[in-house]
């Protein structure tokens, strides 16, 4: 039972530490690009940029989510 436990949390890892921020990198910058070639934004690439960012966001959220608040950690002290 642990080994599928285990397997389950290391797919999560990966999916959020490799594939989430190579989808937003292709995301932002396709979206940037339709932008840039039509000289204004369209459905596609606001829907485009939209997942890159939020994405990004997710990723940034799971990096930091073991992180210790150094204020937090100085309001419980005092």
């Amino acid at each position: 039972m642990i080994p599928l436990l285990a397997r389950r949390y290391i797919y999560r890892y990966l999916l959020l530490a490799f594939v989430l921020p190579i989808v937003a990198r292709l995301s932002l910058t396709a979206g940037m690009r339709i932008e840039r070639r039509k000289g204004r934004r369209t459905v596609v690439s606001r829907v485009l940029t939209g997942l890159g960012r939020f994405s990004r966001r997710r990723v940034e959220k799971a990096a930091h989510k073991g992180a210790i608040d150094d204020k937090a950690v100085a309001r419980t002290r005092s």
